[in-house]
Formats: structure tokens, C-alpha cells, sequence
């Protein structure tokens, strides 16, 4: 008798009060609920639906990516386009700036010249006049 009392007190349980070490109903003590079973199952599913949604999600954002980048393409070959006409446009501005300051020589030009004119027309009124004085004047004979 005294062997089995010394074997219990060796794994520390007494003979006299025995209590499960779990919580388990004492029917069967190694089976496991079922609805544990289903709701790891559940989770399982849950897991998996958000990896698919995932993926899905990844492959929408990649075909966004790729519609976004045709487009950014078209910008870039429209911002150039449009480059190149402002370039055109200030090489125009540059020709016309030009003209304009070669029409304004001219007519400084010009306007000199009818100034010019003008004293020239004055000089030629004032030949004029003497040619008419010296035509009606006597002649006078050279003695």
C-alpha cells in the first residue's frame, strides 16, 4: 500500500482528491467541440477570401497602373507638342519683333526725308523768288 500512495506523491497528486486538469466534460476527455472545429474552419475561409480579395485588388490597382501610364504618356507627348509650338511661337515673336523695329527705322527714315523735303521745297520756293527778282529787275550793262 505504501508503493502507490509514494508513486502519487511522486507526480504530486494525492490519493485522496482527484480534480480533472481540465475543464473537459467527463464523458469522453480527449474529444474536442465541435463548434470549435467550425469556427477555425470559418476563419480558415475568412483567411482565404481576404487573400483572393487581395489578389484582386492587386490586379485591379495593376490595370489602373497601366491605363494610368498610357495616359501620362499622351500628356507627355501632348506637353511636348505643345513645347514645340511655344518654341515656333517665340521664334515667330522674335521675327516679328524685328520687323516691327525695322518698320520703326523707316519711318524714322521717312520722316526725315520729309523733313528734308520740306526745307528743300522752302530752298526751292526761295530760288524761285530770286529767279522772279532778278528777272524783273532792270539789267543792268556791264561797262
Amino acid at each position: 500500500m505504501q508503493a502507490p500512495a509514494f508513486k502519487d506523491k511522486k507526480r504530486g497528486i494525492s490519493a485522496k482528491n482527484q480534480v480533472p486538469a481540465q475543464g473537459r466534460p467527463p464523458s469522453d476527455p480527449t474529444q474536442v467541440p465541435r463548434w470549435l472545429y467550425r469556427a477555425i474552419l470559418s476563419l480558415y475561409i475568412l483567411l482565404a477570401l481576404a487573400f483572393v480579395l487581395c489578389i484582386i485588388l492587386s490586379a485591379f490597382i495593376m490595370m489602373k497602373n497601366a491605363e494610368m501610364s498610357k495616359q501620362l504618356r499622351g500628356f507627355e507627348t501632348e506637353l511636348w507638342n505643345v513645347s514645340n509650338s511655344m518654341q515656333a511661337c517665340e521664334e515667330r515673336q522674335k521675327v516679328w519683333k524685328s520687323v516691327q523695329s525695322s518698320i520703326i527705322m523707316v519711318r524714322s527714315k521717312v520722316d526725315k526725308l520729309e523733313t528734308q523735303l520740306a526745307d528743300i521745297r522752302n530752298v526751292d520756293m526761295k530760288v524761285q523768288e530770286i529767279l522772279e527778282l532778278l528777272q524783273t529787275k532792270p539789267q543792268s550793262s556791264p561797262q
